[in-house]
């Protein structure tokens, strides 16, 4: 009997278990993420980087691959130059802020995202 969903999902769940189980396990708060939401950009950013990682499944292999490496690279330096101006600011530039926080999330989304394209080589 054929899957019901065209889409076989094991892949995608993976992905997000595995981005929120690291956040909870300290990784986003070793890589400098904030203590106090380290796993709340997990739970916001793995959900969007599976529906990401969906969007883009028409394209080849090494295309999505591209896009979300690109993609985490550009999030991780966001969050990096966030934090430093954040820091430098003596916590008094929300924009810097803001763009540790949303960084952080994209790098989520990313990290979501391409552990679901590497779980899925194939275009189906």
């Amino acid at each position: 009997m054929p899957p019901m969903l065209p889409v076989r999902v094991a892949p995608y769940v993976i992905s997000v278990l595995i981005v929120i189980v690291a956040a909870h396990w300290g990784v986003s708060r070793a890589y400098g993420a904030h203590p106090f939401w380290s796993t709340s950009i997990a739970w916001i950013g793995a959900p969007t980087g599976v529906v990401f990682a969906l969007l883009i499944r028409r394209r080849s292999w090494p295309v999505r691959l591209c896009i979300v490496s690109s993609l985490l690279a550009l999030s991780a330096a966001t969050a990096h130059q966030g934090r430093l101006a954040f820091a430098a600011s003596f916590a008094e530039n929300r924009l810097a802020g803001q763009a540790w926080y949303l960084g952080w999330i994209g790098v989520a989304v990313a990290s979501s995202a391409l552990i679901a394209v590497i779980l899925t080589p194939l275009r189906r």
